[in-house]
């Protein structure tokens, strides 16, 4: 969405506004308020240990691979791969 775009909805919400908000809006006037959500300090530390979003995050552990960037290690990983899932196929795996 553009600025300009922004902008328009924005001018249209102000001469009509959602329904959420105007029933809010009445509530408030009339006295009602919001609760105030109960957050715990394992909840908060939950949050705090999350990781951001579109973040993909994968567990270390024993069966986490160390990085490599040697080419000819990587294409003959890629051939016993290969050849693995070959000799399933041929094994009916």
């Amino acid at each position: 969405m553009t600025l300009a775009e922004a902008e328009e909805v924005f001018t249209y919400w102000a001469d009509n506004p959602p329904a959420h908000l105007m029933v809010q809006t009445i509530a408030a006037m009339l006295g009602w308020k919001p609760r105030a959500p109960a957050a715990t300090a394992s909840a908060m530390a939950a949050i705090a240990a999350a990781p951001p979003p579109g973040l993909a995050v994968v567990r270390g552990g024993a069966a986490m691979l160390q990085a490599s960037f040697d080419i000819d290690a990587l294409r003959a990983a890629n051939r016993a791969r290969a050849a693995d899932q070959q000799n399933g196929a041929k094994h009916g795996g």
